[in-house]
């Protein structure tokens, strides 16, 4: 029984990784597509667009800190045991 909790556990560590990694490509993405509105002509529609995408990127990086928690207590559930 402990061992099926430890596989289902492993599975959901690589699942929340995997989900980790795509976060953070997409906050990678979306900071530079904010900078890259700041390098053209300073148009109100691109400096809103820009500071959209600046508020999306501080919520994603939030969200990837957040995750990387979330996958660092699970992996600290299989090492101790608390299954």
């Amino acid at each position: 029984m402990a061992e099926q909790i430890t596989d289902r556990l492993k599975e959901q560590i690589k699942y929340e990784t995997e989900r980790w990694r795509f976060l953070c490509l997409l906050t990678v993405a979306t900071g530079g597509g904010s900078l890259s509105l700041l390098l053209g002509d300073p148009t109100p529609l691109r400096l809103g667009l820009a500071i959209a995408g600046l508020l999306a990127t501080v919520v994603l990086t939030l969200v990837v800190w957040r995750q990387d928690r979330h996958i660092m207590r699970l992996i600290g559930q299989i090492s101790q045991g608390d299954i």
